[in-house]
C-alpha cells in the first residue's frame, strides 16, 4: 500500500487574522512593553522576583536591592501612526534571525521573564497595523526590518527580510524602534474615539506598578507614567496577612489585609478585592469574581467588603509554569498551582471579611470601633513585607464605654406643668423633664 501525505500548510493570511482576533489594542501595546522590559532583563541580568524586594537606602544600610538607573520607554501614536521606542538593550542579529519572530519559542530559546509563548510581539505588531518597520541595535550591531503585511500575508514563505546596520557603539543608547502605519480599521476607529490614551495609561500605570521608575521610565505621547499602587493599607493596629510557599518551582506569596483610606475617608469599592501578578507584571487586578474564588471558597462580594484587598504573587524563572493566559491580563483557571492557590486564598481572606462583617451591622452603618481602627490605615508599600514571616489578620478593637440611645416622645404642654409644679422645677425645659420622669421610672420601676 502506498504512503500518502495530507498538506497540513498554514493559510498565512487565515492565520493573521485568526492569531490577532482575541487580543485587544490594548494588551496589544502592553505585549510590546513587555518586549522591551525583557530586553532590558536580559541585558543586565535582572532577577524581576526583585521587583518586590526593598530598595536600598542612601546610608546602604536598609533594602535589599541597589537602586539602578530605569531605562525608558517612550509611546507615541496619533491618527497616522504608532511609535514605541526603548533603550533597554537592543535585539542581536543572532536572536533576530533564529528566535525573536518565530510564532513560538523553538526549542532551548531563551524565555524572558515577560515574554512567555514567543507570540507577544508578532501578535501585537499585526494588530495594530499593516505597514511595520521595526530597527533595533545592540551596542556591537543592528538590524532593520520593513513589514508590507498585505503583500507579505500573499507570500508562501514565512521568513521576513532584514538588512544588517550598524550598532550603537554604547550599551546605554542600544534599543529597538517599532513604528506602524496604516493601522486596521478597528484600531483606526478607536483611535479617532480619543479614549485610548487614558485608559491606556491607567493600564499602564497598574499592570507595570512595581516596574515602574525602578526599572523602566515609561512615557506615554510625552507624559511620564506614574506607577499606580495597590492601595493595601497598615496601622500599629491592624497587620497585613501573609502567606508563603513553594509549588512544583512556582514561589507563591498571599496577602490579605485592609485598604487604606482616600482623602474623603471612604473606601472605594473599585479597588477592592483581589489582585494578581506573575513575575511582578499585574495580570488581574480587583477581581470581584468566582475566578478569585469569590461566592465559591469566599462569600459573594457585596458592598461591606468595599475594603478589603487581597494579593498574589506568583514568581518563576520558568514563566510557562506561570498560571496566566496568553494575553497576560486573565487566570488559567486549569492551573493546578492556582487552583491550590486559590484554596489558601479563601482562608487568608476569613478573618479580614469576619473583621468587615463585624463593621457593618445589617444597618450598614459602621461601629465606631471598627471605624476608629479603619480611619488609621495608611497607605502600604507591598515591599515593606517581603522579608516578614508568616502572620495573620489581625485588628485591635479597642471597646468604647456603654453606649448610649437619644429617647425622645411627645407630651402635652398641660402635662409638663404637671411635672414641673408637682416636682417644684417649674423653670426645667421638657428635655431635662424627660430625663427626670425616665429616671423616676428606672428606679421606683427597674431597682438594681
Amino acid at each position: 500500500m502506498s504512503s500518502l501525505q495530507a498538506n497540513a500548510n498554514p493559510e498565512k493570511h487565515l492565520f493573521l487574522e485568526m492569531f490577532i482576533r482575541d487580543l485587544s489594542l490594548e494588551d496589544s501595546i502592553l505585549d510590546l512593553i513587555d518586549n522591551s522590559i525583557d530586553s532590558l532583563v536580559r541585558e543586565r541580568n535582572i532577577n524581576v522576583s526583585e521587583a518586590l524586594a526593598p530598595l536600598e537606602n542612601n546610608d546602604g544600610k536598609k533594602g535589599s536591592v541597589t537602586k539602578i538607573e530605569p531605562a525608558s520607554i517612550d509611546i507615541n501614536f496619533n491618527e497616522k501612526y504608532f511609535h514605541i521606542e526603548d533603550n533597554c538593550g537592543g535585539i542581536s542579529i543572532r536572536d533576530a534571525t533564529e528566535e525573536v519572530f518565530r510564532f513560538g519559542h523553538p526549542k532551548g530559546a531563551k524565555v524572558g521573564q515577560l515574554g512567555v509563548y514567543g507570540i507577544g510581539l508578532k501578535r501585537a505588531i499585526f494588530k495594530i497595523g499593516n505597514h511595520i518597520t521595526i530597527e533595533s541595535r545592540t551596542a556591537d550591531e543592528g538590524f532593520k526590518m520593513v513589514i508590507p503585511v498585505p503583500e507579505w500575508s500573499e507570500d508562501p514563505s514565512w521568513t521576513l527580510p532584514m538588512e544588517a546596520t550598524e550598532g550603537t557603539g554604547d550599551s546605554a543608547t542600544a534599543g529597538t524602534s517599532i513604528t506602524i502605519k496604516s493601522y486596521r480599521p478597528e484600531v483606526a476607529e478607536r483611535l479617532r474615539s480619543g479614549r485610548l490614551e487614558g485608559h491606556l495609561q491607567e493600564m499602564i500605570a497598574r499592570t507595570y506598578c512595581y516596574f515602574l521608575d525602578r526599572y523602566v521610565i515609561v512615557t506615554l505621547n510625552g507624559h511620564r507614567i506614574e506607577p499606580d499602587y495597590i492601595p493595601l493599607g497598615s496601622s500599629s493596629e491592624v497587620n497585613v496577612a501573609k502567606e508563603a510557599y513553594e509549588d512544583n518551582g512556582v514561589n507563591v506569596t498571599i496577602y490579605a489585609g485592609l485598604a487604606a483610606r482616600g482623602e474623603d475617608g471612604q473606601w472605594r469599592a473599585v479597588d477592592a478585592g483581589w489582585y494578581v501578578a506573575c513575575n511582578g507584571r499585574l495580570v488581574v487586578s480587583a477581581d470581584k469574581t468566582e475566578l478569585t474564588g469569590w461566592g465559591i471558597g469566599m462569600g459573594t462580594f457585596v458592598p461591606k467588603y468595599r475594603g478589603f484587598i487581597g494579593l498574589v504573587f506568583f514568581y518563576s524563572t520558568n514563566p510557562l509554569s506561570l498560571p496566566w493566559t496568553t494575553t497576560k491580563r486573565g487566570l488559567n483557571q486549569e492551573s493546578l498551582v492556582y487552583q491550590k492557590t486559590r484554596t489558601r486564598m479563601a482562608t487568608i481572606a476569613r478573618s479580614v471579611l469576619r473583621f468587615l462583617d463585624n463593621m457593618y451591622p445589617p444597618a450598614e452603618i459602621e461601629r465606631e470601633p471598627h471605624r476608629q481602627v479603619a480611619a488609621g490605615m495608611q497607605a502600604l508599600d507591598i515591599r515593606n513585607l517581603t522579608a516578614s514571616s508568616q502572620a495573620k489578620f489581625e485588628a485591635k478593637v479597642q471597646p468604647l464605654g456603654e453606649q448610649s440611645t437619644s429617647v425622645q416622645y411627645s407630651a402635652k404642654n398641660s402635662e409638663l406643668d404637671r411635672v414641673r409644679k408637682a416636682s417644684g422645677k417649674r423653670s426645667w425645659p421638657a428635655s431635662r423633664i424627660g430625663r427626670y420622669t425616665f429616671d423616676h421610672y428606672l428606679k421606683t420601676e427597674c431597682p438594681e
